[in-house]
């Protein structure tokens, strides 16, 4: 019984985690793609030179992180394995 509740667990988090990598992936897909669109659409005038912002990049959200850690974990267990 204790097997089975502790695979239970395990299976809901993996589950957790893959659809969490695929709602992030698919909100940066979709942020290339605008970015594409409004590139392809967009007209500048001559000259125009945007004014900076003084922002740095975002750093990656927490599960991307998770997301990156996990595949580096799977990579070192099947290193081990082989």
């Amino acid at each position: 019984m204790i097997r089975d509740l502790v695979r239970t667990a395990c299976v809901i988090v993996a589950m957790a985690v893959a659809a969490a990598l695929l709602i992030e992936t698919r909100q940066r897909l979709a942020v290339v793609d605008l970015a594409h669109r409004q590139a392809l659409g967009s007209v500048t005038p001559a000259g125009y030179v945007p004014a900076p912002t003084g922002q740095t990049p975002e750093p990656p959200g927490p599960l991307a992180r998770l997301g990156r850690a996990t595949v580096g974990w799977a990579d070192a267990a099947l290193g081990v394995v082989r």
